[in-house]
């Protein structure tokens, strides 16, 4: 059974405007050594669970992972390998803003024993990265690629958005276009959502945000299938491409329900089954870094959340999830799990509209179906029978 384990690392130069994940702006400094320190602390917790597993991926997120030291991600990576059994073609991911890594660092964290490296690249206009508060600039983008490369690097992915007020199709085109020339192996490229309680979001609610409108964002969809399934890129998640061979194996996890254990301030954890929860169990930890530490510190599990998963809430994961992946959602799978199929003539509307399409075993949203994605996923949970 595939496993893998996140590390959040939450800290950050500057939050983006767009961002709502558990990041922390640094101020000037951050306490490495020990958050380091809580994060292998709170790894021996769990060491009852989790020793002897077979260990599929390791995942660094953030906030931005880069402003560690290679030492402090080496003694973490090492700690892990300690509890676990690492599989031999292991995969192990870090995320690097271009602004917080060069060539030096790049090469340490090689050695520390991190083989994937994910750019938050962005963009390579200048406008784009103003509108999206970014502080890298197009340069610092070209250069950590090329010197994601030199560091010996094979298997690497960046982050691009697209989705920005006054944005062209054929400014998204040069983005694709020169994340091409670098030779990746992975793209994720994501519409930059506006979420609640984010200065995007405060924005937007005022009036004050130019956003692109619904047909538009349509069109970027289809046309970044296009383009990069031209140049070799499978779309095999809505958001994420990649050549064979090079999809992210981590987040796989994530969109197949498989376990995942998370470790530091926010980070979310999943256990299909366990003798509390026969449908599953999930909890996070508490969000700001100094509950996060103190709580380690204090000899104590830092949940600030959990709950048993029902019947029904795993089969909503289920669908929601399998809906995420190109290849759609399992409906045998949900036979042979939930002992549920959804009632295919209740949605029969959805395929004739052109927003789903069948194959075998599996139901698929088209391009046109993931615009709509939420609206599809509750007429398929209460079409079950």
């Amino acid at each position: 059974m595939a496993f893998g384990v996140y590390i959040h690392i939450p800290y950050c130069v500057k939050k983006c405007p767009y961002c709502d994940f558990n990041s922390w702006g640094i101020n000037g400094g951050f306490p490495e050594s020990e958050y380091t320190e809580s994060v292998l602390g709170e790894l021996e917790f769990y060491r009852g669970e989790i020793e002897g597993r077979g260990l599929t991926s390791v995942f660094f997120g953030g906030g931005t992972p880069s402003l560690f030291d290679p030492e402090s991600i080496g003694r973490i990576i090492s700690k892990i390998y300690e509890v676990t059994v690492p599989e031999r073609d292991i995969e192990v991911s870090l995320e690097v803003n271009p602004k917080t890594a060069d060539l030096g660092k790049l090469k340490g964290l090689r050695d520390a024993g991190v083989n994937r490296i994910s750019v938050g690249v962005q963009s390579f206009s200048r406008r784009k990265l103003d509108y999206l508060g970014r502080i890298n600039s197009p340069e610092d983008g070209r250069r950590i690629l090329d010197d994601v490369r030199s560091a010996g690097f094979e298997n690497y992915n960046f982050d691009l958005m697209y989705g920005t007020g006054g944005e062209t199709l054929d400014e998204w085109r040069r983005d694709l276009e020169e994340a091409l020339r670098f030779g990746s192996g992975h793209i994720s490229a994501y519409c930059l959502t506006i979420e609640h309680g984010t200065e995007f979001g405060r924005l937007f609610k005022k009036g004050k945000l130019l956003l692109p409108g619904e047909d538009a964002l349509s069109d970027f969809i289809s046309y970044t299938t296009e383009f990069l399934g031209g140049a070799g890129y499978g779309q095999y998640e809505i958001s994420n491409y990649a050549r064979p061979g090079f999809e992210c194996r981590h987040n796989l996890l994530y969109w197949k329900g498989e376990d995942y254990l998370g470790l530091g301030a926010g980070a979310h954890s999943h256990l299909k089954s366990t003798g509390e929860s026969p449908w599953g169990l999930r909890w996070a930890n508490v969000k700001p870094p100094t509950a996060y530490m103190k709580a380690v510190g204090e000899g104590k599990r830092p949940i600030g959340f959990s709950e048993r998963l029902t019947r029904e809430e795993a089969i909503e994961d289920s669908i929601i999830m399998g809906f995420r992946l190109n290849e759609g959602l399992d409906l045998q799978g949900l036979r042979n799990n939930y002992g549920v199929a959804p009632d295919l003539s209740r949605i029969d509307s959805l395929r004739e509209d052109g927003f789903v399409e069948f194959s075998g075993n599996s139901i698929r949203l088209t391009k046109k179906g993931t615009l709509l994605s939420d609206e599809i996923i509750v007429r398929l949970v209460n079409s079950l029978g």
